[in-house]
This record gives structure tokens, sequence and C-alpha cells, in this order.
């Protein structure tokens, strides 16, 4: 499929790459194996698809846009390892493609977080995602305390793995041209890391609401969720963007 013979989209937040250096950059981090089971969200043109396609045992592709979709199932007719899927990633059932050891895709920016919250509900049946995202979205999965970047999808990812900010993508690769700069991020799950936060949901909510206020004090915006319990040997004066993840660790804890 050629990339110009297809009007991206903008609602649906196409960007196609059409750089083979780049292309083949992100492929060399992606390193599909023979025995890898992976997942492409959005492959659009089949940019990396084409890459991935001839070197693992299973792909599924999930695609939205339904003149792609043709495309691929075009493409891949007499793939019997490449499934193509015709769905809305975030309205899909993930369980239907999972297990797999890697699950990969060039996200749309303005649903980044919410693939990304998908992603860690299904941690433990994924082993590493490799994703293209805008600059700042993938400095705030990589911040550090402190810093104007760090904040609640950063402490949810190191709940369930670590982030690496790998490159930094530039607007010419793409078509067209987006007006914001592209990072690839690798992201190793680790879901049983944290066996002592077994409440995740209670666990995101305490983020939530300590970052929803964030220039009120722990004391301040988790009141609710303090009420009467004994934080006596916890500092609540501080502001959440203060806490490294063992002190939300520990203030989980005293809050459970």
């Amino acid at each position: 499929m050629d990339n110009y013979s297809h009007r991206p989209r903008k609602s649906l937040g196409q960007n196609f790459l059409q750089d083979p250096n780049i292309i083949r950059k992100i492929i060399a981090h992606i390193n599909p194996e023979p025995e890898d089971v992976i997942v492409e969200i959005g492959p659009g043109t089949g940019a990396l698809t084409r890459y991935i396609a001839p070197h693992c045992r299973r792909l599924t592709l999930i695609e939205l846009d339904d003149r792609l979709v043709t495309g691929l199932q075009n493409e891949y007719a007499y793939s019997d390892h490449v499934a193509v899927i015709h769905a809305d990633i975030l309205k899909t059932d993930w369980q239907t493609c999972l297990p797999a050891h890697k699950i990969v895709g060039n996200l749309p920016y303005n649903i980044s977080s919410q693939i990304l919250f998908k992603l860690y509900a299904h941690a433990k049946d994924i082993k590493t995602a490799v994703f293209m995202v805008q600059k700042e979205f993938a400095r705030r999965l990589a911040a550090e305390p402190s810093t104007k970047d760090y904040g609640i999808m950063t402490v949810l990812t190191q709940l369930y793995g670590n982030a690496d900010i790998l490159f930094h993508i530039p607007p010419s690769v793409f078509f067209p041209k987006p007006k914001v700069t592209s990072s690839l991020i690798c992201i190793h799950l680790y879901p049983d890391r944290y066996k002592d936060i077994e409440d995740k949901s209670f666990f995101h909510q305490m983020v939530r609401t300590a970052f929803n206020q964030r220039r009120k004090t722990l004391r301040n915006s988790l009141k609710d969720l303090i009420a009467d319990r004994d934080t006596a040997n916890f500092n609540l004066a501080r502001r959440a963007e203060e806490l490294r993840f063992s002190d939300f660790q520990e203030l989980y804890h005293l809050l459970k």
C-alpha cells in the first residue's frame, strides 16, 4: 500500500510513517523473533508490518480505518500467521489476541493515555510494549520526582513496569507531518513486582486524587481518603510531585 493513495484521516489522528531509515531503527528495537507473538496497534499502511510479519510466529493487526483494513487483508491474505482485526483498540477485547510477547504501534496522540491504561490492565499477558508517542507524553512516563513532567502516568507506569525513551522522531518522517516531535518508548512489564499492592484500583484512585490537586499538600488533597487513619509517621506536608514510588507504596498501606 502506498502512503499517498490513502488520504490520512485527521479524526483518527493518522500520520503515516514513511522514512525507511527510521523504520529500520524502530524494527531493530522491536526485534521480532521466530517465536514471538506480536500485536500491532494501528498498522496503517503497513510500514512496520512488512518488517515484522516475516519474522514472528503470530501477528495480530488491529486497525480502525476500513480502507486500510481492506488493504491489509489483501496484502496478508495468504499469510496464515497474520490476523487483521477491524476494530477500535479501546473497544476491543484484548484477551482475544493475548498472551503476547510484544505489543507495538504508532499511537494516536489523543488516546495514548487510554491505550496505556488498557495495556496495564492486561500487564500479566504482555511482556514488552514498543510505542511511538508524542515526545511530551514520553517524558511523563519516564520523569523524575519534583519535575513538571512527573505525574499520574509516571507513577502508574512504575507500578506495572519500567519505561525507557529510546530516541526521538522528527515530524519530517511522517505523512502528513505532525506539529509535534514523537518519541519511541519501550515499556518492560513486571506486573508481579509489587505483589503487596493487591488493590490496584485503590492505588490508582489514591495517585489520581493526589495529583489532581498537585499544588496542594497531601494532607489536603487526600483528606477524604485519610479520614481518621493513623498517618502520624508519614509526612503529609509534601505535595504529590515530591513523592517517589516507594512513598506512594508506603502511603497505600497506611490508607488501606
